[in-house]
């Protein structure tokens, strides 16, 4: 494919108008550190970019600590100092008609499509912790880049944020969001624990730790490589009935441990032999009631329990059985365990230390694991900037497995997987779905009345 080149016609600092007290991050916030993790949506009808631009300002007023800039203070803690400095919004016009379709994603043209920024690079710098990038075709196509610093948002938080900006670009009024307060996750590091509680959280001595860190950058450069997929709605209820069959007693398997369920037995091939295969669960503290955290409280508040599978389960047991074992045990789960976690990221907060820390699934990762990312309830189809629901939507490859799963456009039942893994695995992946007659190829979307009317 010849390079389309791009002009950037438009950078300035979109503005909120509005302040905030300062914010200190939590421990939880300083441990997914200032990495920033590009999201990357695809509208081939085009967005109108003044209203895009407009929505965007008024959903920073909602979220004041976006428009905000890292700090240290004379302790050296970051907190981000909510100034209203401004996020960069850029807009490249490409030459040509856009050559990406659901046939023809972006893949590792990703990278072309964000101006990336590395995390030791934010503090005490004039750099916002999120961007936008807008490439715009001459056939009016849009790619829209948001790249967000995972120390202000988690999953849940960024979406909530999505939301918004899509709502404000739709006309809609946006409801004053509670007055920001970091200090509850802070506060809830600093409760008793009990130290015979389950251990959510690696803590390696440095030289060990250094080796991880090593293996997962070789692994971000040379291991992983990312495959998009849409498993069709009569595949996903055809599973349902085998399970709802196959276990009369259960409450019945949901969508996303069937998803997994049958992505690990697709991969246990080719993963390294004679190891447990892991599945890194995420937990969302909001909804822990002990612990007390407000349900739109905005930052990072997700931790990481693990399933477990050995080799020979996937090999042999139905998918309605793997499906069922995606979930952790209790000891996991429970406020003891997840109020011991809080606890030892306010220490290493304090001590200026978080890097030292790592989820136990996030190591099993390099052995023969994936992390689920939550984004099974997360509204990407409906992040709609005026001009109707994107058409599909891509991330970059990650340093470690990674599978996220997300209703189709169209919301039928179906659902599309972004899985992040070797080239030998995700080969092994589709092999096991066109052994089972499953076509994974996106579609193009069909327009509903709704989208029709949406643009006139």
């Amino acid at each position: 494919m010849a390079k389309s080149r791009s002009t950037l016609v438009l950078e300035k600092r979109v503005r909120a108008g509005v302040t905030a007290s300062p914010q200190y991050l939590s421990g939880l916030d300083m441990f997914h550190s200032h990495a920033s993790f590009p999201l990357v949506l695809v509208y081939k009808r085009g967005l109108d970019l003044a209203l895009l631009e407009k929505g965007l300002s008024e959903a920073l007023k909602r979220y004041p600590l976006v428009a905000g800039r890292y700090k240290k203070d004379a302790q050296g803690q970051v907190y981000m100092d909510c100034n209203d400095a401004g996020v960069d919004f850029r807009v490249h016009r490409c030459e040509g008609k856009m050559p990406y379709s659901e046939a023809n994603p972006l893949g590792k043209d990703i990278m072309k499509h964000v101006k990336v920024l590395m995390p030791w690079a934010m503090v005490g710098k004039d750099k916002p912790p999120l961007q936008v990038n807008v490439h715009q075709y001459e056939d009016k196509g849009v790619v829209l880049c948001c790249y967000a610093t995972h120390s202000v948002f988690d999953g849940a938080s960024f979406w909530n944020f999505m939301m918004d900006w899509s709502k404000a670009c739709r006309g809609m009024v946006l409801e004053p969001h509670q007055a920001l307060n970091r200090n509850v996750m802070i506060d809830a590091g600093k409760a008793q624990v009990d130290p015979a509680s389950y251990d959510l959280l690696e803590k390696p001595p440095l030289f060990k730790l250094i080796g991880l860190f090593a293996r997962l950058g070789w692994r971000a450069v040379k291991g992983i490589d990312s495959g998009l997929f849409r498993i069709p709605a009569e595949t996903i209820q055809a599973w349902k009935d085998q399970s709802a069959a196959a276990l009369p007693g259960s409450s019945g398997a949901s969508t996303g441990s069937l998803v997994t369920a049958y992505i690990m037995k697709g991969i246990s091939p080719a993963l390294q032999p004679g190891v447990d295969r892991s599945v890194g669960l995420v937990m969302d503290l909001r909804y822990k009631r002990d612990l007390r955290l407000p349900r739109d409280y905005f930052g990072n508040a997700l931790c990481y329990a693990e399933a477990r599978y050995t080799p020979e389960q996937l090999a042999k047991e139905s998918l309605p059985v793997l499906a069922e074992k995606c979930r952790a045990p209790a000891e996991q789960v429970n406020t003891a365990s997840l109020q011991r976690m809080l606890s030892d990221m306010e220490a290493y907060r304090q001590r200026k230390a978080n890097w030292r820390l790592l989820f136990k699934p996030t190591v099993e990762t390099l052995k023969a694991g994936l992390i689920l990312n939550n984004c099974v309830q997360f509204p990407i189809y409906d992040i709609d900037m005026g001009s109707g629901a994107p058409d599909w939507y891509e991330m970059c490859p990650a340093t470690i497995r990674l599978l996220l799963i997300v209703p189709t456009p169209s919301k039928d039942g179906g659902v599309d997987l972004l899985l992040s893994a070797s080239t030998a695995e995700l080969k092994s992946l589709r092999a096991q779905f066109a052994a089972d007659g499953i076509d994974t190829a996106l579609k193009t979307r069909q327009k509903t009345p709704a989208d029709l009317a949406s643009v006139g």
